[in-house]
């Protein structure tokens, strides 16, 4: 598949335009637009290269470039693996800001052992207002937490769990889960705040967790807010 070339009218600047057939006029970022709607539809149809080689004549539109590389670099993860290539695309889509590529880029980083580098590329996109969005990117911050408990600080990889599970990750919740539940150095065992994200991921939907929980004793046992979790797990079809 070839690399994007410096397109000759991006979308910003599409004056151009082409005939339809019927005389009616179709800009390039319409074209650009269909091409890439295609791409990611062909892409969850497992038709992978199918799918690049669209997104490359978007990209090539100046159309979600930063895209374009996140997927080639997606594709070179799987296996066969070339984690070389996987590691320039998204450096190249991570050198325009888009948020996966910068996550994957600090994943591979943290999975070679390249801790401080990996930490610098992830909190680009795990630091609230940034362009990971208004409230960052939850796998950064999960991958940051991770980061941190591999080196021992235990502290500041609750911290980023925190925001991954607020963010809506169920990993992290049972991360913190099982953190308070049990307790460590540094952190106090808090039996409550542990079940809370226990319900909560169950209330996501995590096997884990919904196989942890069970409300077979009587009702007057129940707590207010452990029946309005168990109401809402009931109401999203977990229970």
């Amino acid at each position: 598949v070839a690399e994007p070339v410096a397109p000759a009218a991006t979308v910003a600047s599409a004056a151009a335009s082409f005939g339809d057939g019927e005389g009616a006029p179709v800009q390039l970022a319409d074209i650009a637009r269909d091409e890439f709607q295609e791409a990611t539809l062909t892409w969850q149809f497992q038709n992978l290269l199918g799918a690049i080689r669209l997104f490359l004549k978007s990209a090539q539109k100046g159309y979600e470039v930063g895209e374009y590389c996140f997927r080639f670099g997606q594709y070179h993860e799987l296996a066969p693996s070339d984690i070389k290539q996987a590691m320039r695309w998204y450096t190249r889509g991570a050198r325009l800001n888009h948020k996966g590529s910068t996550t994957m880029l600090g994943k591979l980083h943290l999975a070679l052992g390249a801790k401080d580098e990996a930490s610098r590329v992830l909190r680009r996109t795990a630091a609230p207002s940034s362009f990971g969005g208004e409230l960052g990117d939850s796998l950064a911050q999960w991958f940051l937490a991770e980061l941190n408990f591999q080196s021992g600080q235990l502290r500041e990889a609750v911290r980023w769990w925190k925001r991954s599970a607020e963010n809506g990750d169920v990993d992290a919740m049972m991360r913190l889960f099982h953190v308070f539940n049990a307790g460590a150095a540094g952190i106090p065992r808090e039996e409550t705040r542990g079940k809370h994200w226990l319900l909560s991921a169950a209330a996501h939907g995590h096997q884990e967790a919904l196989s942890q929980i069970s409300w077979d004793g009587p009702e007057e046992n129940l707590t207010k807010v452990e029946r309005r979790w168990r109401d809402e797990m009931q109401r999203l079809g977990w229970l």
